[in-house]
């Protein structure tokens, strides 16, 4: 009997520990190289310390080329065939980078459908695009995380920012 317990402890152990592996250290996808090591540890932090708090994981990446898909299409396909998200309904956010023809897009999924709505992904893009286009790809990624962090705090309050209420 104290086996079979001992069994069941080790594997419940080994399931929190895979589901914390997913949530830390593996949300920058940074294909296009557009980080430093140093750039890339200090937006990886951000993005986990949001994908923590709230079970929602928020991902970066970035990729030279998308070929002749659009970006939304890139970003949904990558999402599922990467098995992102956390729970089993995979809540989170992806933003995507192509630089071949500067395209990006931010896909939600799960919980993120209900924080992020269009109007508050417009206005997102509003925060960090000019850092963006100005090549400051680290900056433009970490107040993508902080603004996250804002609008699942208030979709979490009960209200999530849209046209009426937005920041």
């Amino acid at each position: 009997m104290k086996k079979l317990i001992a069994i069941f402890l080790t594997l419940v152990l080994c399931a929190g520990l895979a589901v914390s592996a997913c949530a830390s250290g593996e949300n920058v996808f940074d294909n296009a190289d557009l980080l430093t090591s140093s750039e890339e540890a200090k937006v990886q932090k951000a993005l986990d310390e949001v994908s923590e708090k709230y079970d929602v994981y928020l991902y970066v990446l970035t990729v030279d080329s998308i070929g002749s898909s659009d970006p939304w299409k890139y970003a949904e396909q990558y999402y599922l065939d990467h098995d992102l998200g956390h729970g089993p309904d995979r809540d989170g956010v992806l933003f995507l980078v192509s630089m071949e023809y500067r395209d990006w897009w931010i896909s939600t999924c799960g919980y993120g459908i209900t924080a992020f709505t269009d109007a508050g992904l417009d206005y997102i893009a509003d925060q960090f695009l000019s850092d963006l286009s100005d090549g400051n790809y680290a900056e433009a990624f970490t107040i993508f995380a902080d603004e996250c962090d804002r609008f699942i705090t208030q979709a979490r309050n009960g209200d999530p920012f849209d046209s009426h209420n937005l920041p």
